[in-house]
């Protein structure tokens, strides 16, 4: 997911959100095997996501900026009551991890190493990484894509620590990263997380199903309007995106699968979307 919240900001939980599991009225009566990010509820507390999440999926994904932070008491103690299986997605360091900075550079790593430790403790089952993303195009950098492999390399060391699985997230936008197509970089002995909108704005997403260079261990889902087009990760069956194909690679692969949407209405509208192409073998309402 690529919004732009702060990257290490300290939000206080809102205690006041009106929202509360349940009250609209839509739950899943099986599990399917697709997890939801808690980014399509960032207005909830943690706590109130996670469990809005266990009505409709097996597994969630938390995405650790803003107010559902990792660094924060409530969520630790949010993720420590809950059953839910889930996935860390780290905040944005934008182009932090590929800084010709050292000092920059480390401090990325550390953020990333911080949360990490975390997740570790809590169980997170993996933590997906992006390398970098530019707001304006810029050329290749090979100087840029040492300093991402570095930081890659001592991340290596940090997941060998904390025994979660680091898995680097290709970006949208060609020309804005340096990890937009497979082989742009050497993961250092990192893992793939394959998303799929990302892909299909890049032009990527055949080349990246069919020989990603890098083991694929989660894939996000989401829509948008395909080629050079916005990563608005709507929801999917509104735009170009087909996730049939990743569904199949990840299923076959046991790739963990997470929907990443921006907000409820379009997890219910993906995940019937899914139902009804016989993709989710769940049914809701």
């Amino acid at each position: 997911m690529t919004p732009d919240p702060s990257s290490s900001g300290r939000l206080s939980v809102n205690d006041g959100a009106s929202h509360r599991p349940g009250q609209f009225g839509v739950a899943v009566t099986d599990r399917s095997d697709i997890g939801i990010s808690t980014g399509a509820f960032m207005d909830w507390p943690l706590a109130h996501a996670l469990e809005r999440i266990g009505e409709l999926a097996p597994a969630a994904e938390v995405c650790s900026w803003g107010s559902h932070s990792l660094l924060h008491y409530d969520n630790v103690k949010a993720l420590e009551a809950t059953a839910l299986p889930f996935s860390v997605h780290g905040p944005f360091t934008h182009d932090g991890l590929g800084s010709r900075l050292t000092s920059k550079r480390r401090k990325a790593v550390e953020l990333h190493r911080h949360i990490l430790h975390v997740a570790g403790e809590l169980g997170a089952t993996a933590y997906v990484l992006h390398p970098d993303l530019n707001g304006r195009r810029r050329p290749w950098n090979p100087k840029v894509a040492a300093a991402l492999e570095r930081s890659f390399d001592e991340l290596r060391q940090v997941q060998g620590e904390v025994g979660v699985r680091i898995l680097v997230e290709n970006m949208p936008y060609n020309g804005h990263s340096h990890y937009a197509a497979p082989g742009d970089l050497d993961l250092q002995g990192l893992d793939l997380a394959l998303d799929i909108g990302h892909a299909a704005i890049t032009g990527t997403l055949t080349r990246w199903l069919t020989d990603p260079q890098a083991t694929m261990r989660l894939v996000h889902i989401h829509d948008n309007g395909g080629f050079n087009c916005g990563d608005d990760h709507d929801a999917l069956g509104t735009g170009a995106v087909d996730p049939a194909p990743a569904l199949a690679l990840a299923r076959a692969a046991g790739a963990t699968i997470v929907l990443e949407n921006k907000s409820e209405a379009a997890v219910l509208a993906s995940l019937e979307h899914l139902r009804a192409r016989g993709l989710l073998p769940v049914s809701v309402g």
